[in-house]
């Protein structure tokens, strides 16, 4: 499926397949037994795929279904080869953010990672066309932004979370606080900080986010499967 989607995408728009190998051959992290912060490493918001959406009418539901779809097969048969294949299994995610999320876990005793009010779906599509005409992106408040572009502007701006890295974001200072949180991007920007000396931000924890309810596809992966 993977290589059908790939094709399909690439006779649109070179630079967006080019985007979608790139997520589907990302570097996965199963570190210790924190599902959070697993997701923290591994999960991609789909940005540039409904940055482009638009101005491009292909990108539709159906699309966006493929496009996911395709991730998780290339994951799935990527962590085979990963140590919790073996001993714990994984679990895989498509969810509802500013963008359709992917993102992959290992099987842990905490399990469901994610803290809110998620509201399960039985299929990838079931997100995918929450997006439909606009999405998140549309419908938010908030500006948009992915958790690699507040990763640049913070490391640009040497670990600041100031007003100056909040503009180059088009966002509020609060805002970008806000995001980081929301992002689970506490522990990246701190480690920015540090390496410029500076002084750890403080960040609310999953318990102290206010709770708020999401969309979200879940794919259980027994061990050895």
């Amino acid at each position: 499926m993977f290589a059908e989607v790939l094709a399909e995408v690439r006779g649109h728009h070179r630079g967006l397949a080019d985007y979608l190998e790139a997520v589907a051959d990302k570097p996965l992290r199963f570190d210790g037994d924190n599902a959070n912060r697993q997701s923290g490493w591994n999960h991609e918001t789909l940005g540039y795929l409904e940055l482009l959406a638009p101005s491009e009418p292909w990108i539709n539901s159906g699309l966006r279904t493929r496009f996911v779809e395709a991730i998780l097969q290339r994951w799935q048969a990527r962590l085979k080869g990963m140590a919790p294949y073996r001993a714990q299994g994984y679990r895989l995610y498509v969810y509802e953010s500013l963008a359709l999320t992917v993102s992959a876990v290992a099987e842990t005793e905490g399990g469901f990672p994610y803290p809110g009010q998620p509201r399960f779906v039985d299929h990838p599509r079931d997100v995918a066309k929450l997006f439909h005409g606009g999405g998140l992106f549309e419908r938010s408040e908030l500006v948009p932004v992915t958790p690699k572009e507040v990763l640049a502007a913070v490391e640009k701006h040497n670990g600041s979370i100031s007003k100056l890295t909040a503009q180059a974001l088009s966002l509020q200072v609060g805002d970008l606080r806000k995001w980081i949180e929301f992002l689970g991007l506490a522990d990246q920007v701190n480690a920015l900080r540090k390496r410029n000396k500076r002084r750890p931000a403080q960040f609310r924890s999953e318990e102290q986010m206010p709770e708020h309810s999401y969309h979200i596809y879940e794919r259980r992966l027994p061990a050895g499967y």
